[in-house]
């Protein structure tokens, strides 16, 4: 927890496994949605995260197992590593990046500002 006693939305951005790890604050903030989408926006260098449903071809199902335990739940995706590496092109292959985001509730998302990413350090994920 924060000082002020609020989880923050994050995310993690893996070039190297091709991974994205989304840890359960973000999920427990949309609701602990079982199915999410993922959206990136080249124009405005945002990734998001919305709550959706089994009837989208795109959804990542998220498993209720995931949302219980304390691990972030992990998706692997080169294609989608990729848009994102295209999209900032100043982040660096082989490296992991941390976003951290703000949910805008009436729409159901949790926005990251890519360009406002931090490199991790280490093994520190």
């Amino acid at each position: 927890m924060t000082e002020s006693g609020v989880e923050k939305l994050l995310i993690v951005v893996d070039f190297k496994k091709d991974r994205i790890r989304i840890h359960n604050n973000t999920l427990l903030s949309l609701g602990s949605p079982e199915f999410i989408f993922l959206l990136v926006n080249p124009g405005e260098r945002t990734l998001a995260i919305l709550r959706s449903d089994r009837f989208n071809p795109r959804a990542h199902r998220i498993s209720s197992v995931s949302l219980e335990g304390v691990k972030p739940v992990e998706l692997y995706s080169r294609s989608l590593i990729k848009t994102l590496r295209d999209v900032c092109t100043d982040w660096q292959d082989h490296k992991s990046y941390r976003l951290y985001g703000d949910i805008i509730p009436s729409e159901g998302i949790v926005r990251f500002y890519m360009p406002n990413a931090l490199p991790v350090k280490g093994g520190e994920l």
